[in-house]
């Protein structure tokens, strides 16, 4: 063992440890569910992963000297109590003349996803002093509970850990998504680190915590141009933190991927309109979390149709399949991909479901995928009480009807006589 080259045992470690593409968000890797969902799956990949390296490192000295740096690379925090272990280990190893041996210049991914039902000031400190460690962070989430006495209005994440980010890892962050988070950035604050960030390229931060002096022009701070920024989360109703003062000026030139909630009440105002029609006019992807009713949906369609000229590919997320109407015209899209927020629906969900598919107008549709294993079983489960004509018609339509894995889910033999 000891005569291996150490760049073969590197080699092993990097494939042992491997967390699939989760260290780059330029990872063709993805998924167009829900994100709660796929960071469910995330994090037990990396829980997975760090379980291996820990076996790794504490098989002999060698091994804990060339594994140190994967064991590193992610980082994954769930409770508070593990912060005073993990700064010590950091400042232990800060001294170390070499730059590359310090262990905080390993890690390319940070996921702060604190389990407990709240945190104190203290600890809240404690993070952003880890946080300083850490100058080459890529990737960084954040799903943070409640300070004691913390306003249940403001829930404003404390701005010490949002300066480290700015001041630490600025120059290196690409992803920064705290859309889990009880706590948040208030704007002021995620602003600063905007503008410390010029090489990000995603970001899920769709509500700021308000301050006070948030109602007047004059004490805001711009949206700076986020010239790499390829992809964001908002919510349209929370639209005015990211309007530049420049009604005119579009901030976002690189954005593809648009991810937007509709919440009660309705929000189709000129605000909005503009802000799809000045920055969205290059997007190719857009997922609706549509919380309205159906009946809303099509002003939806219609205001993408017209403003985003560019758009190949459309998700929407339903509160149920039964929110899905009859008769809904598509922007002219290639791919919908579709998911229900119940996981088991009856059987009358998936027969209003397939009768709005038969309706379904689009241009340009190819492939419609349901997300959901969930849905898919439940679909193929319900074949025997649908309606005929709408199965026949489905089945010789030329758009792909797909379950999760891009498998046909309808052929011809589920016709019912």
């Amino acid at each position: 063992m000891s005569r291996m080259p150490p760049e073969l045992w590197i080699r092993v470690f990097d494939l042992a440890t491997d967390v699939r593409g989760l260290l780059n968000c330029d990872s063709p890797i993805s998924s167009d569910l829900p994100r709660a969902l796929v960071k469910q799956r995330e994090k037990q990949l990396l829980k997975d992963s760090l379980h291996t390296k820990r076996n790794i490192v504490l098989v002999c000295r060698t091994w804990n000297e060339l594994a140190a740096e994967f064991l590193y690379q992610s980082i994954l925090i769930t409770r508070v109590h593990t912060l005073g272990s993990l700064y010590e280990s950091l400042q232990r190893h800060a001294s170390t003349p070499v730059s590359r041996a310090r262990l905080g210049w390993w890690t390319r991914r940070l996921d702060v996803l604190i389990e407990d039902d709240r945190c104190e000031a203290s600890e809240y400190a404690l993070l952003a002093e880890v946080v300083r460690h850490f100058s080459n962070l890529a990737i960084v989430t954040l799903s943070m509970p409640m300070l004691p006495f913390n306003d249940c209005w403001l829930r404003q994440l404390p701005t010490s850990v949002i300066t480290s980010l700015a001041e630490t890892c600025g120059a290196s962050l690409q992803l920064l998504d705290c859309s889990e988070s009880i706590l948040r950035p208030c704007r002021e604050d995620l602003m600063m680190l905007l503008a410390a960030s010029p090489n990000l390229k995603v970001l899920r931060c769709p509500i700021c915590s308000p301050t006070p002096r948030d109602r007047s022009a004059i004490y805001r701070l711009d949206v700076p141009v986020m010239s790499k920024l390829e992809s964001i989360t908002l919510m349209s109703v929370f639209l005015r933190d990211y309007l530049p003062r420049d009604k005119d000026a579009n901030h976002l030139p690189a954005l593809r991927q648009l991810t937007y909630d509709c919440i009660p009440p309705p929000f189709f105002d000129n605000a909005w309109r503009n802000f799809v029609k000045l920055s969205c006019a290059n997007v190719t992807t857009v997922t609706l979390d549509f919380c309205l009713p159906g009946e809303s949906l099509q002003k939806e369609l219609d205001l993408l149709a017209e403003c985003c000229t560019a758009l190949d590919k459309l998700v929407i997320y339903f509160r149920s399949w039964l929110e899905m109407k009859p008769h809904l015209v598509l922007p002219p899209v290639s791919y919908l991909g579709l998911h229900s927020k119940v996981t088991k629906a009856p059987v009358f969900h998936y027969q209003a479901f397939v009768s709005a598919l038969v309706t379904l107008a689009g241009s340009k549709l190819k492939t419609i995928r349901l997300l959901h294993a969930n849905a898919a079983k439940g679909l193929r489960e319900s074949v025997p009480s649908l309606p005929a004509d709408d199965l026949a018609c489905l089945t010789s339509s030329n758009i792909s009807l797909e379950d999760h894995e891009g498998h046909l889910l309808l052929e011809a033999s589920d016709r019912v006589g």
